[in-house]
């Protein structure tokens, strides 16, 4: 079943969200430490937000691809399934032919011996 995915515009409330959701936090009372980043935040949000979007992207195209295997294999089961019911029903016409002619085949036999006696 299709899902939509906005990549773009990323907004942060939904990434903390979407962190929190993926994430388990381990909430310990802890000592506030203040970072001090070098690069600064633009220049990072710059480097990182390109390689973030790729990997979105990447991961829409696997999760495709893998619905894609998912799909002809669920098919391949299916044909299988079907050819399996066909060899049995083919398998039972033939004996059922296979009888009537044996059957046809005594009558007859039959029927020459009492002709003849």
């Amino acid at each position: 079943r299709p899902v939509i995915q906005r990549l773009l515009p990323l907004r942060p409330a939904e990434m903390e969200t979407q962190a929190m959701l993926e994430y388990v936090v381990d909430v310990r009372p802890a000592r506030v430490v203040e970072y001090i980043f070098e690069p600064d935040a633009a220049t990072i949000l710059n480097a990182v937000l390109p390689r973030f979007t790729e990997l979105q992207v990447y991961q829409a195209v696997l999760e495709a691809q893998a619905s894609e295997h998912a799909a002809r294999m669920v098919a391949m089961r299916n044909a299988t399934e079907n050819a399996a019911a066909l060899v049995e029903e083919l398998t039972l016409d033939y004996n059922k032919a296979r009888q009537q002619s044996i059957t046809r085949e005594l009558l007859d036999i039959a029927g020459g011996a009492e002709a003849l006696a």
